[in-house]
């Protein structure tokens, strides 16, 4: 999570309540405090809301219903995928308004009857205002994932909770709602943190799909036709400024760029600031200096054109960049309308600039120092440039989909688009109709003119299968048939279509057992077995530590350090010697949550690991009550010269009991 609200001493409570805050605290406590006075500001009750308290019910329920009705039924799907998985866990699922307000709760098990106690129920207002520090009322506030454990709750009523929450922002960038799951703090598990984050990113990605079609097939085929060119380098930026999309031009031109990026870092320009100028734009095109892929300093031309649904809001901007000699401002060049032509500038023709990626190796941004994978990469290098299908073998978090993405961008398809999807996430009865698209009327609730699906919006590109393990068999055989003759057919529609697609799967899963269990067709494993990628698990590889020093360099940016701090040894031992499973995306979220409460230290500590992983003190050795004797009656004997007499008389005991207390030392 973003936003880690951890569990705290109950005298921590105890204290601000009583007005001493005076009194200094660990500076681990700061992120808490800070949030509770927020929640006093706002009026919150400290015992947390009255149980007489005013719950929305009727009609006035469904104001805040229907605010939210259309993030309700895009995350439909997701939320009753996510309920099964955390109602095993214990977790009541809750989905709330952008006032707080809940307006659904879904499972719970043996938490049913806590939840509604506390009033984990629909109609119940867990704003900041209402209930202090919350992760539904603070996810909201702030805007990032959130997660508040027991007494780390500003209401003394919400201290035995657990709960991570997560906004759901829309196309446009404005938060919609958030999604929460909360539990008893007996059931404290992180792992549901990460699935309520990524729940809430499904269900923004079903946002923005939606709006992207609301646009129309015309800004589609635009978005298309831009990132099909060589000579302009082109990036799609989203809401609240995020690195969308990048065509090969852009990357040779700036260097390998991290996709989900903020744009300010590449561009130097936020999202406020590329939407002003897409709206007022400057003639002949905004001035900006940017750092090429050389680690040097070039003056771009910068040209926007927004991407607007029927309503008028802007989902997207498409940027353009060029590196010519900037003309000037009388002789400026108007923005481009979405989608029209663009000749290269005459600098880039003289150049032969063309494609650029050619020259780029896509494998040397995937860190590697270790044998194993340096084998696995060098195979993945070889077939890349081939047509064949490539199966990606590789733990959750292990690195498949970075696999993939090299494998596109060093294909001949890389100026294509890469679609990734992951089949997991996607219900089975709805999977053939998302990756084969659907025809007009095919069922209840199509869109009336049908729909595309991935493989035609992959097409001239890559189509990305993650865990095509959990594919069922009628998927797997329409999956062959494509893999076989290219051809496939949206539902509902007898037409074959012609796929033009490189396909790359992946899996966690053993398939020879699957294949075994008649679970996975034998015939669709031979069609993708020929090019296999085995990526090593991170506890196999033999280079965890200088991973973890490259990704506190590519962390330390996003922490606004002017440099990565260094490992210490007691913390390359600990990680090291870790299990990993979940392989360096574990890693590089342990990292992120350690470089945060490292603050400035120009080290990393194994303090600095987050309460749940920093390996327990190890206990000093166990002292007998009698040596602490013995030392101190050799002490005071030393004192006084050896004469035993004096040292008893000045302990109060016989010389007898001094001499016996000796020798019992030395039988020891």
């Amino acid at each position: 999570m973003e936003l880690l609200l951890d569990d705290v001493p109950v005298w921590l409570w105890d204290r601000f309540h009583e007005h001493a805050r005076k009194v200094e605290v660990p500076r681990s406590f700061a992120p808490v405090i800070e949030r509770w006075r927020r929640a006093e500001q706002l009026g919150a009750p400290p015992d947390g809301a009255p149980l007489e308290e005013h719950l929305l019910r009727g009609e006035a329920l469904r104001v805040h219903e229907q605010r939210i009705g259309a993030l309700a039924a895009a995350a439909e799907r997701t939320m009753i995928e996510a309920q099964g998985f955390l109602a095993a866990r214990g977790y009541l699922l809750l989905l709330a308004d952008p006032d707080g307000v809940v307006v659904s709760a879904r499972g719970g098990g043996d938490f049913a009857d806590e939840a509604r106690r506390v009033r984990l129920i629909e109609g119940a207002c867990w704003s900041e205002a209402s209930r202090g520090t919350n992760a539904i009322g603070t996810a909201l506030t702030e805007g990032r994932p959130t997660a508040v454990k027991g007494h780390a709750h500003y209401g003394r009523s919400y201290q035995r909770l657990v709960c991570y929450a997560s906004p759901i922002h829309g196309p446009s960038g404005e938060v919609l709602g958030v999604l929460d799951a909360t539990s008893t703090i007996e059931h404290v598990d992180d792992v549901v943190g990460f699935t309520v984050t990524t729940a809430a990113r499904a269900i923004e990605d079903a946002l923005r799909q939606g709006a992207y079609a609301s646009a129309g097939a015309a800004v589609a085929r635009a978005l298309g036709q831009a990132f099909d060119r060589v000579s302009s380098a082109v990036l799609l930026i989203e809401p609240p400024g995020r690195v969308a999309r990048i065509n090969a031009a852009a990357l040779g031109l700036l260097g390998p760029i991290e996709l989900g990026g903020r744009a300010r870092a590449v561009l130097g320009l936020g999202w406020d600031e590329l939407r002003a100028e897409a709206s007022r734009p400057t003639p002949g095109g905004r001035r900006v200096r940017l750092a090429d892929a050389t680690g040097g300093l070039r003056v771009a031309r910068l040209m926007i054109d927004p991407i607007e649904t029927v309503d008028g809001s802007v989902i997207a901007l498409v940027v353009y960049l060029e590196t010519a000699a900037v003309p000037s401002p009388t002789i400026g060049v108007a923005p481009r309308p979405l989608g029209a032509a663009t000749a290269p500038t005459a600098a880039l023709a003289r150049a032969g600039r063309g494609p650029v990626r050619a020259h780029l190796d896509p494998f040397a941004r995937i860190f590697s120092q270790d044998d194993a994978l340096d084998r696995a990469l060098s195979f993945a290098r070889r077939v890349a440039p081939s047509p064949v299908p490539v199966m990606v073998l590789a733990e959750t978090g292990a690195g498949k989909e970075l696999v993939a993405r090299a494998l596109h961008d060093a294909s001949a398809r890389a100026d294509g688009p890469f679609v990734a999807v992951n089949c997991g996430a996607i219900a089975p009865s709805l999977l053939e109709s998302e990756l084969f698209g659907y025809a007009p009327g095919a069922f209840s609730g199509a869109d009336r003119g049908g729909r595309a699906g991935y493989f035609a919006e992959a097409t001239g590109g890559t189509l990305f299968l993650d865990e095509i393990a959990e594919t069922s068999p009628a998927m797997q055989a329409a999956l062959l048939r494509v893999l076989e003759d290219g051809t496939y057919r949206r539902v509902g529609e007898t037409r074959a279509l012609q796929a033009d697609v490189r396909v790359v799967t992946a899996t966690c899963r053993e398939l020879p057992a699957l294949i075994a269990r008649r679970e996975f067709r034998q015939d669709l494993y031979f069609r993708l077995e020929g090019a296999i990628v085995a990526l090593p698990p991170l506890r196999a590889r033999t280079d965890v530590v200088a991973l973890a020093a490259h990704l506190l360099g590519e962390l330390s940016a996003r922490h606004h350090r002017t440099a990565p701090p260094a490992i210490s040894p007691a913390l390359a031992a600990w990680i090291a010697a870790q299990p990993w499973p979940g392989n360096v995306r574990e890693l590089k979220s342990l990292l992120d949550v350690a470089l945060v409460l490292a603050g400035d230290a120009a080290t990393l500590e194994l303090a600095h690991l987050p309460p749940d992983r920093a390996p327990a003190p190890t206990a000093p050795p166990a002292v007998r009550l009698d040596d602490i004797e013995v030392d101190h009656v050799r002490r005071v004997i030393d004192e006084l010269g050896g004469n035993i007499s004096a040292a008893a008389a000045r302990l109060g005991v016989a010389r007898s009991t001094i001499y016996r207390m000796l020798r019992r030392a030395v039988r020891r």
